[in-house]
């Protein structure tokens, strides 16, 4: 269980769910042919959308309790283990970000899970706080090379 905060203007259609090893990033108004989830650990988007991801990164990251939050070991071997399907012996999820321009939208592979329901027209991921720094990175190589066209 987790406390879902106030989401600010500038996170547009997201809000965040903040939990205890992870927070919930969903995105409501996700209406097929806006967005989709080709895979378990993807998700494609408008590249409109980057600014209010990053604000959403950022209300997690401002969280009072950012800092006692768990954080990788340097050094230490990436697990997406928890991100399998019950009971599932297949593919793990890849222990980095991927981030890349498609048309107008990005494409977003990482250490997450996604749920996708297109017929409420929302999706929801999970993402290990530990994730996040390089997450945030992977958007804004991507919003800078997009800007330079």
């Amino acid at each position: 269980m987790g406390a879902i905060q106030e989401p600010t203007p500038a996170m547009g259609p997201y809000h965040v769910e903040i939990r205890s090893e992870s927070f919930y990033l969903t995105r409501a108004d996700a209406a097929p042919g806006t967005v989709s989830a080709p895979g378990r650990y993807e998700l494609k988007v408008p590249a409109a959308d980057i600014p209010a991801l990053l604000a959403s990164l950022d209300q997690v990251t401002e969280h009072p309790w950012w800092e006692k939050w768990e954080r990788p070991v340097d050094g230490a071997e990436a697990d997406t283990s928890w991100a399998l399907p019950p009971g599932s012996e297949g593919p793990l999820a890849d222990p980095h970000w991927t981030v890349t321009p498609d048309g107008d939208a990005i494409l977003i592979k990482g250490p997450w899970i996604v749920w996708y329901d297109p017929d409420r027209s929302l999706v929801t991921t999970e993402i290990c706080y530990r994730d996040l720094a390089e997450l945030r990175d992977a958007l804004r190589t991507v919003s800078a090379r997009l800007a330079r066209g």
